[in-house]
Order: C-alpha cells, then sequence, then structure tokens
C-alpha cells in the first residue's frame, strides 16, 4: 500500500445549490477497473468528503484523476473509501 499527499476537489450539493471545496489528504489510489478506481482517504477525513458527487484528485502538479463518486464507506479506523467512476 503506497500512501501519498494529494489535494483532493470536490463537489457536493446542498440545499443551496452545489458547493466546491478543496482540501490535502493522505490518500491510497487503486485501480479497480480500466472505468473505475478506489480511493482510500486516510484519518482525519473532512466532515463531508462523503457526500461528494464528484472527485477530482492531484497527486502531483499537471497529474489529475477525475471522476464521479459512486459509492462510499467508512471504515472501522476512520479512514474513507470511495469508488470512483471516470
Amino acid at each position: 500500500m503506497t500512501t501519498i499527499t494529494a489535494r483532493l476537489n470536490y463537489m457536493r450539493d446542498t440545499l443551496l445549490g452545489p458547493i466546491a471545496k478543496s482540501v490535502k489528504c493522505t490518500v491510497v489510489i487503486t485501480p479497480i477497473t480500466p472505468g473505475a478506481f478506489q480511493v482510500q482517504v486516510l484519518s482525519p477525513v473532512p466532515d463531508d468528503l462523503h457526500k461528494a458527487h464528484s472527485l477530482t484528485i492531484s497527486p502531483s502538479p499537471g497529474q489529475h484523476l477525475t471522476g464521479t463518486v459512486a459509492d462510499t464507506r467508512l471504515l472501522e479506523n476512520g479512514d474513507l473509501e470511495m469508488q470512483i467512476d471516470v
């Protein structure tokens, strides 16, 4: 398991419309299929990240992974596991 620090830009819907947020987190990125990947965000996790509907991960300058959040799961250790469809 290789951990990296990455910038996460995400959108979440609210009653007042979509809100864009950005945060730096420690993550583990794992390819699942050619059209999907898994992101494990290591604790501490932003309070509202599990409500995100789209996510862009910037592991390094000029490199971006973008997709729609298909599923989220809070793990027992406080980490957040997200499946992202591209």
